[in-house]
């Protein structure tokens, strides 16, 4: 019973995140950590421990979005988003992250006893990535997250958690919404 007002709890605070999200909002922030705090007690309990430690992960870069978006908000006029080019370096560093610690991501997972450790390993790099992106304002990270939560949304049916597959079924559009959104509001900054 417990895990299932997670799972809505996790669901509402999830919506409310994903739209302070699109219109970058700094509120996204604490309302992200309180959701990544219920979505990993969640994954926790289902053995899925590549989205349990990227939920904890989401809970440390939370406070470095905090710094970040605060920084660079600064540098635009009200109603503009805040945009950011990643280097070629960034990119090379971001296919090497996904490849090489997917890979070992997936072994260990495999160790633990994961009962979808390729699934849950690809998600849980992804988002390492996305979330890496989201934080630098990369308007591309729109695209890793459509990818990461049709996966995620995939999984949550395949482990029944039918309430954290809703989430990730609105994810999915307000990551392509979100892409579209920053593509018309965005002012890319130095």
């Amino acid at each position: 019973m417990l895990l299932k007002i997670l799972e809505i709890f996790t669901l509402v605070s999830g919506l409310v995140y994903v739209w302070l999200q699109v219109r970058q909002s700094n509120w996204m922030w604490p309302v992200d950590i309180l959701c990544c705090i219920a979505a990993a007690i969640t994954f926790f309990a289902g053995s899925l421990w590549a989205n349990f430690g990227l939920n904890v992960y989401y809970i440390l870069m939370a406070f470095w979005g905090i710094h970040a978006w605060l920084r660079d908000s600064r540098k635009v006029d009200q109603g503009e988003i805040h945009l950011s080019k990643p280097s070629r370096r960034v990119y090379i560093v971001s296919i090497l992250i996904t490849l090489i610690g997917g890979t070992a991501l997936i072994e260990l997972l495999r160790f633990l006893g994961d009962p979808a450790p390729v699934m849950d390993g690809i998600i849980g790099i992804l988002g390492v990535v996305g979330c890496w992106w989201l934080a630098q304002s990369y308007i591309d990270n729109w695209i890793i997250w459509i990818v990461a939560d049709t996966l995620t949304l995939i999984l949550c049916i395949t482990q029944g958690l039918y309430w954290m597959s809703a989430l990730y079924a609105v994810y999915v559009g307000m990551a392509v919404y979100g892409y579209l959104n920053w593509q018309k509001l965005g002012k890319y900054v130095e």
